[in-house]
Formats: structure tokens, C-alpha cells, sequence
């Protein structure tokens, strides 16, 4: 599955998805970065986005922790772009803007034993299809 990437922002932010205008908009803003060292494929993918609009993001922290970025943002010390997919399941109190007009994607892939036996695993296949 080829998933987009979305801005994630604090709920009081100004810009939102119907404001979304170009992502070289955001340039000043803090950034919060997957690792470098622990995630250097999205590392690497968030780099190129914003290289593409061009400018050099100015990095406020770094995470290997999804839900730890959504609680900087929700703070209000950066914002962040993450895979879309990231955001389901997560209720913190930030806002997504997916990037829909941008070249750059990521690969979602699930494994699975054929013998799993697990009821849940039906239900987050028809999730992960259904995403797709």
C-alpha cells in the first residue's frame, strides 16, 4: 500500500486543511523529526519534501515515537509530517493536513503467519485493506 504524508499540527494552529495553500508556507515553523538514526527511510522522505519546496527545515527534536511527536505538537513546539496511516487510532489534541500534491510516498506492508489463530487479525487486515 503507497501512503501519503500529512503536516501534523497543534489544534490552535491557523493553517488547516481548507487554509493549506503550499508546503514551502511552512518553512519557518520548528520541525519534529522521526530519528535520523532509528527511522532514516521517513528521516530521508520528510528531508526531501520539504528540500523539494526548497528550504531546510530548522529541526526542534527528534523521536522514534509517533505519539511522542503528537505530544510535542500538541504542546506547540514544532510541527511535523508524518505518513497519514499514522494518524488512525490516535486522539491526541493535533490537527492533520494530508499532502496530497507532493511526489513523495511511503510502503505499507503487513505480515502474518498463515497459522494465526488471533480473531483480531481479520479485522486489522479489512482495516489495512479497506485504508488502502
Amino acid at each position: 500500500h503507497q501512503d501519503t504524508f500529512s503536516l501534523v499540527l497543534p489544534k490552535h494552529h491557523p493553517m488547516n486543511k481548507a487554509s493549506f495553500e503550499a508546503v514551502k508556507k511552512i518553512a519557518n515553523e520548528p520541525f519534529i523529526f522521526f530519528s535520523s538514526d532509528d527511522s532514516p527511510f521517513y528521516y530521508d522522505l520528510i528531508m526531501g519534501i520539504c528540500e523539494d519546496h526548497g528550504f531546510q527545515p530548522k529541526t526542534f527534536h527528534k523521536s522514534v515515537n509517533a505519539l511522542t511527536i503528537y505530544k510535542l505538537v500538541e504542546e506547540g513546539l514544532g510541527i511535523a509530517i508524518v505518513p497519514t496511516a499514522l494518524q488512525y487510532g490516535y486522539k491526541e489534541n493535533v490537527k492533520f493536513v494530508e499532502l496530497t500534491h507532493i511526489a513523495q510516498r511511503t510502503e505499507l506492508y503487513m505480515i502474518w503467519k498463515d497459522s494465526n489463530r488471533n480473531p483480531v487479525l481479520k479485522n486489522v487486515l479489512d482495516l489495512f485493506v479497506n485504508k488502502g
